[in-house]
């Protein structure tokens, strides 16, 4: 497991440096205009993008992860029911959104983004399908795979086609580069589709038909995809209402350099959350016990450096950003200590999920989703930015320990104590 989490770590790490070189070459080619509506477009593309899912990959990581010893005939009707679901509630959006696209662009208040829309839209779609196959393969165990088409391919075939322009002196538009985006993320779509279609077992059905006990998850998890994004985005959104545009830009450095130690968690995540359900498919809760320890030991001695690092040299980490972000450093110490008990509870929420009790998290985010949203709005307007950064760590320390009551209360196991025996 060790060894498996620290290859995928890297991938999503060179993932992670693709991804800040686009940011790199796009303020770098474009105008300032023209760089805010592209960003503004890749955020409304993750977004909508999410939701189209309907929640559908975590679910299909427990479809896989649990049947693939025992029925592909369900694997394939559920994966299938889930494409196919999803391409018809985005085609809804793309026509939708084509069809309203100036009254969009006047909700955000910008006229201009009308010709953004339509393009944002499909690219959403595009964006869902590639959430369902990357899943799939982590669900089959395949995360080197799952992390290459989902944080590799799209930034790297963006990189190869703006960097021409370094050559060509080609001066690219906003609207050049999202349609360079929307094809780089399809190629990502169709080396995903290659992927999972090539096993021999893997086939596409017209057939919408899923386990009753999977079609019973689906609600729960579409609840807490909406929940667990308003805690992660909340705080962001909250400065965005009640302060300056120089006080967003602190706390949206810091929080993504918090953010950065949970690359260790999504490594790990995406290895053991399909053994998880395999091994309570089962019936094995004592490999569900091993898992749950190892990975958090894993966590901890990965992470734990990165956001000691944080704590302790904030100053040193927000001036790399610029001497203006030093401001920022005692909102990058609040972020990492709800950061810190992410890792240290460890997998709890995949624990959960893979196990038959989505419902059980759906009430935890339930909590911790409309909390999150409340103490963002009451302490960013009243204490500014470090407000946020409290309500941010807040919301994200009381998720986290909610699941691990849970996690106690089901399972018998207490995922902190990382010294308990099997």
């Amino acid at each position: 497991m060790l060894i498996k989490s620290l290859q995928v770590f890297f991938i999503r790490g060179f993932g992670a440096g693709a991804g800040f070189l686009v940011s790199l070459i796009v303020a770098h080619t474009l105008s300032i205009d023209d760089a805010g509506y592209f960003f503004l477009s890749l955020a409304l593309i993750s977004l909508f993008g999410t939701f189209i899912t309907l929640g559908s990959p975590t679910l299909i990581i427990k479809l896989v992860g649990s049947e693939q010893d025992r029925s592909w005939r369900n694997i394939n009707y559920g994966i299938s029911s889930s494409i196919i679901f999803s391409s018809l509630c985005g085609l809804a959006v793309v026509a939708f959104s084509t069809y309203f696209s100036v009254f969009l662009a006047n909700v955000f208040g910008k006229p201009e983004l009308t010709n953004y829309i339509p393009i944002i839209a499909i690219a959403s779609v595009t964006f869902s399908l590639l959430q369902i196959f990357s899943s799939s393969l982590q669900g089959k165990q395949k995360a080197n795979q799952a992390s290459t088409v989902q944080n590799v391919i799209t930034p790297s075939f963006f990189l190869c086609i703006m960097g021409s322009s370094i050559f060509f002196t080609y001066s690219f538009t906003a609207l050049d580069s999202l349609l360079i985006y929307l094809f780089a993320i399809s190629t990502s779509l169709i080396v995903a589709g290659l992927l999972w279609f090539r096993g021999s077992r893997s086939q596409f059905t017209l057939k919408f038909k899923m386990a009753p006990s999977l079609s019973q998850s689906l609600a729960p998890l579409f609840v807490v995809m909406i929940m667990t994004q308003i805690v992660q985005w909340s705080g962001q959104l909250a400065t965005g209402k009640y302060l300056s545009v120089e006080n967003v830009a602190y706390f949206s450095i810091a929080q993504r350099t918090a953010l950065l130690a949970t690359f260790v968690l999504i490594a790990v995540n995406l290895i053991v959350a399909p053994k998880f359900a395999n091994a309570f498919a089962k019936g094995n809760m004592q490999e569900v016990n091993r898992l749950a320890l190892s990975s958090s030991k894993i966590m901890l001695v990965i992470a734990t450096p990165i956001l000691l690092l944080m704590l302790v040299f904030p100053a040193f980490l927000m001036r790399i950003f610029g001497n203006e972000f030093v401001i920022a450093a005692p909102v990058l110490q609040i972020l990492a200590i709800g950061q810190f008990i992410n890792v240290i509870s460890g997998s709890v929420g995949y624990i959960l999920n893979m196990t038959g009790h989505e419902k059980d998290f759906r009430n935890i985010v339930l909590i911790s989703g409309p909390l999150a949203l409340i103490l963002a709005l009451l302490l960013t307007k009243n204490y500014g930015l470090y407000g946020a950064a409290y309500a941010t760590a807040i919301s994200v320390a009381t998720q986290n320990l909610l699941a691990v009551w849970m996690v106690k209360k089901r399972f018998g196991f207490n995922p902190l104590n990382i010294f308990r025996t099997i």
